[in-house]
């Protein structure tokens, strides 16, 4: 008798996440002949996911940002329960929620698990007494719930090492990873559109959430700077105002900011390709990152990038290779960046703009994110499971 697939589950804060970071696992984890089920808020694109095939247990009791202990207990309870009843050989953790009541919920529940740490949050990042003792409590919580996990993912060396450091993971489990991963082939190179020969009407673009610690702020002040000598730059914010978050920029603060003739708010996308194609220097000024996927979306369509020296932006930018690093919340030496972008010329940007290409397929690719999960699951799974984790790969 054939044995049965081995049964993952991948459970993330949003299908949303799922769906725009991990779909390209989701498939080849599948190929592979596992059997693939996924856990996850139904959200907009709970429906997108299964029309992929996969199968999407919703989570009623998951607050995604709230900071009620109650809210969190059902969380874990509801988890606890998920993994009793459907008995899954491993569950793939992702987003901080997830690690923390989930991981908690899958030791109780003697559930094999992988944790990926994608970012470390606000908690992480705002100074005060009240975030250092949020920090601490979080800090606790991680301990107890990663020392379930068999394998620890870290985006960025720096939290890997605040991690081990803290003693929050025992360094032999934890490990790098380059992100989700980029399909280099749904993001491909482009041409940098063309200019005028002086550079001043170059369009300098934000991808992500609008949050003040993205850096959102810091572009908007820097974008005035820079319009003082280069009147004709144009400066675009993409991505979603994300009213939940406690960084959340107001829509009247950007609608003030658009007012002035600043910065135009392109709204949000499920699609980002036709706004790189559409700009010349893609920049991040956030205080501190997992890995920054649109930079990463960025560079594979060979356009040069701006972003901090902070953790997780560092590792991917090489310093006047494929862009240029500033400090954390400077406007003024982002809008020094900026200007550096538009004296170098076309040339010198399409130059930065192949090197980061270049470093996206060597370092990047999601083949490797993928070939790296796949060899934790086995690991996690040997002994008496190896052989079975043996045939379902090979059948595959």
């Amino acid at each position: 008798m054939a044995r049965a697939a081995i049964k993952i589950f991948c459970v993330s804060n949003t299908a949303f996440y799922l769906h725009n970071f991990r779909l390209g696992l989701l498939r080849a984890l599948r190929e592979k002949g596992f059997d693939v089920s996924l856990a996850a808020p139904d959200d907009g694109y709970a429906e997108r996911l299964r029309r992929e095939g996969f199968r999407l247990m919703p989570l009623a009791h998951l607050d995604r940002k709230g900071s009620n202990p109650v809210h969190d207990l059902r969380f874990l309870l509801e988890s606890y329960r998920l993994y009793k009843l459907e008995k899954p050989d491993i569950v793939l953790h992702f987003t901080i929620k997830v690690n923390v009541f989930g991981g908690i919920a899958a030791g109780l529940a003697k559930t094999k698990a992988l944790s990926t740490i994608t970012g470390l949050g606000w908690l992480f990042i705002n100074p005060g007494l009240k975030t250092r003792l949020g920090r601490a409590g979080y800090e606790v919580l991680y301990r107890i719930a990663l020392s379930f996990s068999s394998k620890v993912f870290f985006q960025n060396e720096d939290d890997r090492q605040l991690f081990v450091r803290k003693g929050i993971v025992n360094a032999p489990k934890s490990a790098w990873t380059p992100g989700a991963g980029i399909d280099t082939t749904h993001f491909c190179p482009d041409s940098l559109p063309p200019r005028d020969s002086e550079g001043t009407a170059l369009v300098f673009l934000f991808i992500g959430r609008m949050l003040w610690d993205k850096g959102v702020g810091e572009f908007a002040d820097a974008a005035r700077m820079v319009k003082q000598t280069h009147p004709d730059a144009e400066f675009q914010l993409l991505g979603p105002i994300d009213n939940e978050n406690r960084s959340a920029i107001t829509e009247s603060v950007i609608d003030g900011w658009a007012g002035q003739g600043i910065v135009k708010y392109l709204g949000s996308t499920d699609d980002v390709r036709p706004f790189i194609r559409d700009s010349d220097v893609v920049v991040l000024p956030s205080y501190r990152e997992g890995t920054p996927r649109s930079l990463l979306e960025a560079m594979a369509m060979e356009r040069p990038v701006i972003a901090t020296d902070a953790p997780g932006c560092r590792e991917v930018v090489d310093d006047g290779r494929n862009g240029l690093l500033v400090p954390v919340r400077n406007a003024q030496a982002l809008a020094s960046a900026m200007k550096q972008m538009i004296e170098r010329g076309a040339g010198g940007r399409s130059r930065m703009g192949a090197y980061g290409r270049s470093k996206v397929l060597n370092e990047y690719d999601e083949r490797i994110t993928i070939d790296q999960y796949i060899r934790a699951i086995e690991e996690a799974l040997a002994g008496e499971s190896q052989r079975q984790v043996t045939d379902t790969v090979c059948a595959g």
